[in-house]
Order: structure tokens, then C-alpha cells, then sequence
């Protein structure tokens, strides 16, 4: 069973594997994280996705595999408020 994270405990997750990986690569690349976003539960029960990250290009495949292991280990525990309007 999946773990619960908050949207800030899933990106930090992410942060720490990218460190891992562009210390490894050893060439001084500054790459991050950007923020979790929710969704419906999709066919595998995953509730969150990571969008794009800021870095250079050259890392999309890693860190795409970053995100989907992490999807698969964890769900988003916080899901977004509803939209209200006050009168």
C-alpha cells in the first residue's frame, strides 16, 4: 500500500533524488523540482504528477523515472480545496 505524503514532502522527495543525480553526473548542474499538483486517482491509483522541472534538458528522462517510482511508492495526502466564493 502506497504511502501518504503532503504536495511539500513529495517535492522535497523528488529535490533529493535530482541532488543525487546531478552530484553523480559531477558537472555542476543546478536542477529543480517543480511543485506536486494533484489529480483524480488514474488507472493505477497515483493522485499527483510532477510538470516539467527547471534545469537543463539533458536530465528529463532521469527525472522522469525519478517521478514515476515515486508515484507508484506514494499518494498525495492533501488534496486542493474546493473553490468557494465569498458573498
Amino acid at each position: 500500500m502506497p504511502t501518504l505524503k503532503t504536495t511539500a514532502a513529495l517535492k522535497r522527495l523528488i529535490q533529493l533524488r535530482i541532488d543525487a543525480l546531478t552530484e553523480a553526473a559531477d558537472e555542476g548542474d543546478q536542477v529543480f523540482a517543480r511543485d506536486v499538483d494533484w489529480h483524480p486517482p488514474d488507472e493505477n491509483g497515483c493522485n499527483w504528477d510532477m510538470h516539467g522541472f527547471r534545469g537543463p534538458a539533458g536530465y528529463a528522462t532521469e527525472i522522469r523515472l525519478i517521478v514515476n517510482n515515486l508515484r507508484r511508492a506514494y499518494r498525495l495526502s492533501d488534496e486542493p480545496a474546493p473553490w468557494s466564493v465569498s458573498p
